[in-house]
């Protein structure tokens, strides 16, 4: 906010007056109607008593927005400017994951080939200011980096690894070592990673609040090494051992390695059973003994 006294002639009398000048950043930011914050608005003078001007205030939504919403309870997420060239169902039906942004738009031109539906799109194919309207209009979606995974786990479900851990339950118990269970550092969960050596992947889309977008891999990937880690339930890691794609493993690699790392090697780079068995007679269980053998006297 600025202050000015500026000089003005009335009727042959000269007179300070002053004057105010309000700062662009002093204006008022504009408001956002987000579905959540009107809902809430909503819910608060509906059922709270609240007023439509203090609701207004205290969720940060326009106050015609609300009069709006509350004259035409019925009418769900209008929005301004042109109608879409597909339906609101039709769109729902495109939001199968994952799925890339080329494959969203082929998609729409075989619905806009098979309806013969007059639009601007070349082709019928849109192009990439619909690709992003469409994320605007779909706020549920964001742009994420799959994971390949193998079409076996792609088809494990919650009863396959519910029954493993149970299955492993019963085998401890049997065996009278289900007491491993009470010590952290006596569980470990392991995994192998492959790391490509010309790694390529691409963009699709996805929920926004999923930690994790996987994808069943189309063919062999390219030559890579594998990695395998293991952590204990306290988040000690046990030393990794590393498998290469070698009949005979180079000096020059073995010497760049760490001395307390296990190496493999296989025809494709990838585990096996036997290099699993090396792993942790070479690894698990030296680790076991070194850090916490004194657990076992």
């Amino acid at each position: 906010m600025l202050l000015f006294m500026v000089e003005v002639t009335l009727n042959s009398t000269s007179k300070k007056v002053p004057i105010t000048v309000l700062n662009i950043s002093d204006k008022m930011p504009k408001k956002t109607s987000k579905f959540d914050n009107i809902n809430a608005a909503i819910k608060a003078i509906q059922d709270d008593g609240m007023s439509q001007k203090s609701a207004a205030k205290n969720f940060g939504v326009a106050r015609s927005t609300l009069q709006f919403k509350l004259k035409n309870p019925n009418k769900q997420n209008i929005s301004c400017g042109p109608s879409t060239f597909l339906t609101t169902n039709k769109e729902e039906t495109l939001k199968g994951f994952p799925r890339r942004r080329e494959d969203l738009q082929d998609s729409v031109k075989k619905i806009l080939d098979g309806q013969e539906r007059p639009n601007p799109f070349k082709n019928n194919l849109p192009g990439i200011d619909w690709y992003k309207a469409f994320l605007r209009r779909h706020p549920i979606l964001s742009i994420r980096t799959s994971e390949h995974v193998i079409n076996a786990s792609s088809n494990v479900s919650e009863y396959d690894i519910k029954k493993w851990f149970n299955d492993i339950h019963s085998y401890l118990t049997e065996e009278n070592l289900v007491d491993i269970l009470n010590d952290g550092r006596r569980v470990f969960n392991g995994d192998e990673t492959g790391f490509s050596l010309c790694p390529k992947t691409k963009c699709v889309l996805g929920p926004k609040e999923s930690k994790d977008i996987y994808e069943v891999a189309k063919g062999n990937d390219k030559e890579n090494i594998t990695v395998m880690f293991s952590f204990n339930a306290v988040g000690q890691m046990c030393h990794p051992m590393v498998i290469f794609k070698y009949k005979r493993v180079p000096q020059n690699i073995l010497d760049s390695i760490p001395p307390d790392w296990g190496v493999g090697r296989s025809d494709t780079g990838w585990m096996k059973s036997e290099i699993f068995y090396e792993y942790i007679n070479l690894c698990t269980l030296i680790y076991l003994f070194v850090i916490i053998g004194t657990y076992f006297e």
